[in-house]
Parts: C-alpha cells; sequence; structure tokens
C-alpha cells in the first residue's frame, strides 16, 4: 500500500523535474523502497489493516500475561504488537521487511507506543527460540511455509495466532472472528528417552 503510494509520488515529481540525473537518483530510490515491499507482498502477505474486532479476537484468544514473549511476524503499522503492549508483556517485538510500512509503524510507536519494538527485517532469518507467542497474517502459501518451516522449530507450549488463514495439518485450539490460536505439543514422532 505505502509502495504504491511513493511510486506514484515520484513518478509525479519526476514528470515536473527535467533533470536527468534527479530521474535517475528517483528511479534509484524508488527501487530500494519497493524492492524489500515487493519481496515481502510475493513471501509473506501485503500489508492490509487488522480490524479492531479483530484485534480484540487476538487479544481474547492470546490469554496474554507480564511473562510472555510475543513476536508479530509482518507487523504493518504495529497495531496488534501495540495493542498487546499495553497488556504489560514482558517483551513485543514486530518485525517488517517493507521499507515504507516500517518507516510508518516507527512512527506511530513514536507517537503511541508502549514499549513495543518495531524491527526491519526478514523475520525467516530470525531467532524466534524464546517465543512464548507468534502473531501471523499470512496468506495460504506463507501459512504453509511458516508449518513446515517455522511450527516444528517451536517450544512446547508457544501460541500462535493467526488471522484469517489456517495451517493446513493443524488443528486449531481455539477459533474467534476469523482468528485461530494453535498451541505447540510435544511432537508424537519424537521419542522421549
Amino acid at each position: 500500500m505505502f509502495e504504491l503510494v511513493f511510486a506514484v509520488l515520484l513518478a509525479v515529481f519526476v514528470l515536473y523535474v527535467k533533470s536527468i540525473w534527479f530521474s535517475v537518483l528517483a528511479i534509484f530510490i524508488l527501487g530500494a523502497l519497493l524492492l524489500p515491499g515487493v519481496y515481502s507482498m510475493l513471501y509473506g502477505a501485503p500489508f492490509i489493516p487488522t480490524s479492531k474486532k479483530r484485534i480484540k479476537a487476538i487479544l481474547d484468544l492470546g490469554n496474554f500475561s507480564e511473562r510472555d514473549i510475543v513476536y508479530d511476524l509482518g507487523c504493518g503499522d504495529g497495531r496488534i504488537i501495540r495493542a498487546i503492549a499495553k497488556m504489560k508483556v514482558k517483551k513485543a517485538v514486530g518485525y517488517e521487511f517493507s521499507i515504507p510500512t516500517y518507516l510508518y509503524a516507527r512512527l506511530k510507536t513514536a507517537l503511541y507506543g508502549r514499549g513495543e519494538k518495531i524491527i526491519f527485517g526478514n523475520f525467516w532469518n530470525k531467532d524466534l527460540a524464546d517465543a512464548d507467542v507468534l502473531i501471523c497474517f499470512f496468506l495460504d502459501r506463507t501459512m504453509r511455509d511458516f508449518e513446515r518451516k517455522i511450527w516444528p522449530n517451536l517450544r512446547t507450549g508457544t501460541r500462535v495466532i493467526s488471522n484469517e488463514f489456517k495451517m493446513k495439518d493443524v488443528e486449531p485450539k481455539n477459533k474467534q472472528d476469523s482468528v485461530y490460536l494453535y498451541v505447540k505439543k510435544i511432537d508424537s514422532k519424537v521419542s522421549l528417552k
């Protein structure tokens, strides 16, 4: 969403400025801003603001406590992680890979934050081992990747709250307004000696 706004603004500006060097610089800046956003849309999800109703469902299902370490994977404008931080969790971190969306989330956090932290980066490369709760709003394909790459490595008891999209091979423990709660159990394929 923000990438499109920046692209249109830069394109209009380039049309009115007759300098070739400015045009080249504008195209370079546009590419630098757009590439991470395009990557996140292809391998995550586009930024779609979560409704207040869904945020309430996330807060209800999350059963957050002061001991919880919470990560929002692809936090968009940070509205969910800010709402969770208000609940006085131990640690509230949002990851965002789209530069304009990240900058907007940082601005909103600076203005309205409650102790949450917004980090620019690709959550697929982050260590989530200490997570008590993971929040995600992925498309189906990304949800399948999450189930295959991240879910098996989570600690027993870790809660995953997914907005709108379900995991294919894991049954949700609870559901409210198209928000799904999953709780990691001991893997039955792992032998306990």
